[in-house]
């Protein structure tokens, strides 16, 4: 039995890839790593990355849930960034990214300060799959006035979506080869990378961290533990729904 379940784990730990969210975070929380992806996603500079919120080490008492996502960082203009992977079907990602820029916002907007101080924000989610089914790599929100559509809405937050499923190329090269990457490595095809330095970096920060065979256990573990806790979430749901309804 010992030795099924250690053949289990090395194979899926084989099969891990940036795609998987501890990876992401993990490899993604190196300013090295984040830093040209925004580049390339936001298309412009970003001044330099001053701080990327550390979460605890990878361990039993890690946080699973809240508003922790898999990178959150700011640069040295204050500018506030969160970046998540999603593999798989997604739920509710608008909501999701309300959610998550008003927690930027609370957690830098200081006591003394107006709301005119308050830094931009961009949250982006790196999905394995396409959101919205329309194909574009980027889906990007723009905010305007219902009846007056050349007025902007500007109020400092930015909401981005990449799709690594894209048929669609509606955004830069550099973005694009990362969606590629990103696609290849989730569903085992062949890619060559060796052209670019930045991928073939982050491709051996992957496999650096594969070959830590204790994090990698530590990793999975945790990932049971999340799908555990997401299926006792959806059991008592649906308990408490059905006590509602007999209540009435």
């Amino acid at each position: 039995d010992n030795r099924k379940k250690v053949d289990a784990m090395n194979k899926a730990a084989a099969e891990l890839s940036l795609a998987n969210d501890f990876i992401f975070g993990e490899v993604m929380r190196q300013p090295e790593n984040v830093k040209p992806l925004l580049e390339a996603v936001l298309e412009k500079k970003i001044a330099e990355i001053t701080y990327i919120e550390k979460q605890q080490d990878i361990k039993d008492g890690f946080e699973l849930h809240g508003v922790r996502l898999d990178i959150s960082l700011e640069d040295s203009e204050r500018t506030q960034y969160a970046v998540e992977m999603q593999t798989g079907s997604a739920y509710d990602l608008e909501r999701r990214i309300r959610y998550y820029q008003s927690s930027l916002d609370r957690r830098t907007l200081e006591v003394s300060e107006r709301y005119r101080d308050l830094k931009s924000s961009y949250v982006i989610f790196v999905c394995t799959d396409d959101y919205y089914g329309r194909g574009l790599a980027l889906y990007k929100r723009k905010s305007v006035i219902d009846g007056a559509e050349d007025l902007a809405y500007k109020d400092g937050s930015h909401a981005y979506i990449l799709n690594a499923a894209f048929t669609t190329p509606n955004t830069n090269e550099p973005a694009l080869e990362f969606l590629r990457y990103v696609n290849a490595r989730y569903r085992r095809l062949a890619i060559d990378i060796s052209g670019s330095e930045y991928l073939t970096q982050i491709d051996r920060a992957v496999e650096d961290l594969k070959s830590d065979k204790g994090k990698v256990e530590r990793l999975m573990t945790l990932a049971a533990k999340l799908k555990d806790e997401r299926w006792i979430g959806r059991q008592e749901g649906a308990h408490d729904a059905h006590v509602g309804m007999v209540k009435k």
